[in-house]
């Protein structure tokens, strides 16, 4: 017998019509319920971002709500928080809550979505001990030196604030062949000064930079530096120059010495503005001083600093350990090309003036740096380094940027540029991180 199946049909599509409709419109329905988390996530995470800050004036809820304020639904989401503050530290953590509407999963019994994000910030007064080596070798001359200490003065503004400079310290070693730890600390550590000629043509040098041992580069240790001898005054290049940057000797003058532990901006750039450029580029007798001034110790120095009224007692207890959870290290290394050999007379009673004839230590200077780099990083210190107009020194590029904490921490700059480089080191020292 014939018959029509069209009403079967109609039946079975009006049965599949419901679960169809739910199938498609649920993908809007999750769409928008992603939208919406995304907001919420978004304004929530800038919300604590600034309910940490240990400036933060205003009630936490207020702060909270008022980053949930542009969103259309924001008078309908529910926050909840908890905070913690302590004296050198805030750290907050929120859950912002929303109920949505189905437009299509309502059909199959899903009549709302809920939706729920957690953040956490925390800003901590953490105590910031750093060195700063910069080469003021002569091939910094003219502009180079000129933007360097432009930018080296901004980021001492950058990094002693305010609200930081209570807990942070700044050592500058400024360097050329080598380092001049000053008069006064040489003679602390008992250096024994060699009978050297004044060189007439420089009558109020003095040259305080200590001979370091080959083996010492990176040590856990700190030398015995009475058994370590005086570098002896000498050039390499010639000294006959006109120009006033250029002093030349490989032992930088005593107004170039390192200046130790200080949080007091107005001297630092002081003595950043007056730098003045040498002889040779001993980078790994930089980076060596740097680290041994965060390594606990050389708390003697400061301790007899402090003694003399030349250091406050607030920093009685810096260097602080390597593990230390309230304390950050940081060395930042700049430099505008690769280190030079360490040339050395063979007579040291010779007038000063004559060039060396004695290179020692040429083929090992590379390996020197990559000992200490290596050793402040396995000691948890950060390593920022900074290479200046290197251009396509594959040597000085690779030596600055494996001394680096991570390639991320290694900048290449140019000109003006230098100040950006130290910018982002100043922001990333400081910078909150989002901790969930």
């Amino acid at each position: 017998m014939l018959h029509s199946e069209r009403g079967n049909v109609a039946m079975v599509f009006a049965l599949l019509l419901v679960p169809l409709v739910v199938a498609g419109g649920a993908g809007v329905d999750l769409a928008r319920y992603e939208a919406v988390r995304v907001e919420m996530q978004d304004g929530l995470d800038r919300g604590v971002l600034a309910a940490a800050s240990l400036t933060q004036k205003q009630k936490t809820a207020d702060v909270l709500q008022s980053y949930m304020n542009n969103l259309d639904y924001a008078k309908d989401i529910t926050i909840r928080f908890n905070e913690a503050t302590a004296l050198n530290s805030r750290k907050i953590t929120a859950q912002a809550s929303y109920t949505i509407g189905t437009a299509f999963l309502h059909l199959a019994g899903v009549k709302t979505l809920n939706i729920t994000t957690v953040s956490s910030a925390e800003e901590a007064k953490q105590n910031i001990e750093l060195s700063l080596m910069l080469d003021m070798s002569g091939s910094m001359v003219g502009s180079k030196i000129k933007n360097l200490k432009a930018a080296s003065q901004q980021f001492i503004d950058q990094i002693l604030t305010a609200e930081t400079k209570e807990y942070t310290t700044v050592s500058v070693v400024p360097y050329a062949g080598h380092v001049n730890v000053g008069a006064a600390v040489f003679d602390q550590l008992g250096g024994k000064r060699l009978a050297q000629q004044i060189p007439k043509k420089d009558p109020n040098y003095k040259g305080s930079c200590f001979e370091l041992d080959a083996s010492g580069y990176g040590s856990d240790s700190i030398p015995t530096f009475k058994d370590r001898g005086q570098l002896p005054t000498f050039t390499n290049w010639n000294f006959e120059t006109t120009d006033k940057e250029k002093k030349w000797w490989w032992c930088p003058g005593e107004e170039d010495s390192i200046t130790y532990f200080s949080n007091d901006a107005t001297y630092l750039k002081s003595r950043l503005s007056t730098l003045a450029l040498y002889d040779g580029t001993g980078t790994q007798n930089a980076m060596q001083w740097g680290y041994m001034l965060l390594n606990p110790g050389s708390r003697s120095i400061v301790q007899a600093a402090i003694a003399t009224g030349r250091m406050s007692s607030a920093f009685a207890n810096r260097p602080a350990a390597f593990n230390a959870s309230d304390t950050m290290k940081v060395l930042v290394l700049m430099t505008d090309g690769v280190i030079t050999a360490q040339y050395r007379p063979k007579d040291y009673n010779r007038s000063p003036d004559l060039k060396p004839d004695n290179n020692t230590m040429s083929g090992d200077t590379a390996a020197m740096l990559s000992k200490v780099c290596s050793t402040a990083k396995a000691k948890g210190i950060t390593v920022f380094t900074i290479g200046f107009e290197l251009g396509s020194d594959t040597a000085a590029i690779n030596g600055m940027k494996n001394c680096a904490t991570s390639a991320a921490h290694f900048y290449q700059a140019s000109g003006t540029g230098i100040g950006d480089a130290f910018k982002s080191i100043s922001t990333s020292i400081r910078k909150l991180r989002l901790t969930q």
